[in-house]
């Protein structure tokens, strides 16, 4: 059990180039007090878009980050007869939990977005204040209907014909049921982050991922190791991380962001709940909108993958879940490093004309870590399979789509760029517009993938991944110099 260690030491090496603040970086001031508004709309450079964009990681690669570990652990820890079974249960129930999580990634853009813009210590409190009520209510009905959901959906979503597959859909309900109850904790300490990182403070969130990792790894060694519970020990191990999580970020944020003695992490909550602005609930539901359309193509786009590779067999579909993880892994970092970044940078410069140099400084960072990001998921693909199953199988179709996917992770930091800097200067229609016609667009691609051929569902989407960076490119270059 000591190798999921290895596969998060791989991603974090990339964030790791990114992670380290110089030591002459001038120390953040208290986010709700007032600073002179000349500090707030300075110039950032490189180094310390760098020293921003590191830590921000943790916001995007948290659920992932989970998942992986999960992955890793049952199929390590399963037989050579159970391991393809099992990994392939948490390719569609994974993908069910980080999908819900993912829907409600608007909540998270929000408030960055709005506590990166605001001035006034007032306001900016309030949007905290928005943005944890909305996500402990919407975590509490993901809850709900994610347990509801869980067997019909799944049914459909597997399928019956492929060999094994009402033993991949019971196993995959399982760990979709179990893993939901972490999802009040996991959107609340979500909607934490992104108010920590809007306040420009992106170090403290790693101390929750620290903790969060560290509980879930103890967690599977115990539940799937020792206890061989399988899929449902993984999910146990998920659900009590996000917990933890959730606990170390209300105590940070308390800190960072609430008032002079309010470092209790449930005063703070409170606090939080009890505080309520119409103003800014208009404002997060208008800025839902275009975000929800955005993340739903995107899901759309994966569950139409997931699905193609469902129908090749169970050892294709354990090929394909951890290509995909991996994927969103990779991807969710470099959307931390540009997009995630550009968010928190562009709104105080609005108007200024340092935009378009702040353009270029975000695409050079987002290059440099879409090429180390993308070297390392292929290198996982292709030499690193026994990290995640000991089924020679499910290795060897693994390293068929190594080549494909290294390549979707490279086109995927100028989308990340791109998407980035329309979200931070609230271009919301074409955001919109663009993925509504790409969630159509993408299925369809999807369609033309021969029978039983994995590699040909990934050389899909490296075709899309094309597509949408062209586009998102040319629409930054004519945002920045509107801006």
């Amino acid at each position: 059990m000591r190798r999921p260690y290895a596969i998060i030491a791989a991603f974090a090496s990339t964030a790791n180039a990114f992670a380290t603040v110089p030591r002459r970086h001038k120390p953040l001031q208290h986010p709700l007090r007032a600073a002179p508004a000349e500090a707030e709309t300075t110039e950032p450079t490189l180094r310390e878009l760098a020293a921003f964009a590191g830590p921000a990681i943790v916001l995007w690669i948290s659920g992932p980050l989970l998942t992986l570990i999960d992955t890793s652990a049952v199929g390590l820890a399963s037989g050579a007869k159970d391991s393809a079974l099992e990994i392939a249960a948490l390719g569609p129930g994974g993908s069910v939990c980080d999908g819900a999580t993912y829907f409600y990634t608007f909540l998270n853009i929000a408030t960055t977005n709005f506590l990166a813009s605001e001035t006034e210590p007032e306001k900016r409190d309030q949007v905290v204040a928005r943005g944890a009520t909305l996500a402990l209510r919407n975590g509490v009905l993901a809850l709900i209907w994610l347990r509801l959901i869980a067997g019909p959906f799944l049914a459909v979503f597997i399928g019956g014909q492929a060999s094994g597959a009402l033993e991949v859909q019971k196993r995959a309900a399982t760990y979709v049921r179990v893993r939901a109850l972490g999802a009040p904790f996991l959107l609340l300490g979500n909607a934490l982050t992104a108010a920590l990182l809007g306040a420009k403070d992106s170090a403290a969130p790693l101390i929750a991922l620290a903790a969060s990792a560290s509980t879930n790894i103890i967690g599977d060694f115990i539940a799937v190791g020792l206890l061989g519970r399988g899929v449902r020990g993984a999910a146990e191990a998920t659900a009590l991380s996000q917990v933890v999580q959730a606990v170390v970020l209300a105590r940070l944020a308390a800190k960072k962001l609430g008032t002079a003695g309010e470092a209790s992490p449930v005063r703070y909550v409170r606090r939080l709940l009890k505080t309520q602005r119409r103003l800014e609930g208009r404002s997060f539901a208008a800025f839902a909108g275009p975000v929800l359309v955005l993340v739903f193509s995107k899901l759309l786009s994966f569950g139409v993958m997931t699905f193609t590779a469902a129908r090749f067999g169970s050892v294709p579909l354990a090929a394909h879940q951890l290509t995909l993880t991996i994927f969103l892994l990779a991807s969710l970092v470099l959307d931390a490093v540009a997009g995630q970044t550009a968010q928190a940078f562009l709104p105080p410069l609005k108007g200024r004309t340092g935009v378009q140099k702040l353009g270029r400084r975000l695409l050079k960072l987002s290059t440099g870590a879409a090429l180390v990001s993308s070297i390392t998921a292929g290198a996982l693909a292709l030499r690193g399979a026994r990290l995640f199953s000991g089924d020679p199988a499910v290795a060897s179709e693994l390293a068929a789509v190594a080549a494909p996917l290294a390549a979707s992770v490279l086109l995927h930091g100028a989308i990340a760029h791109g998407e980035g800097v329309c979200l931070a200067t609230a271009d919301l229609k074409f955001v919109g517009a663009s993925y509504a016609v790409s969630g159509v667009v993408f299925p369809a691609l999807v369609g033309l993938a021969g029978p039983g051929a994995l590699r040909g569902v990934w050389n899909a989407f490296v075709v899309f991944q094309i597509a949408r960076a062209a586009v998102l490119q040319l629409r930054a270059r004519h945002v920045l110099r509107k801006y």
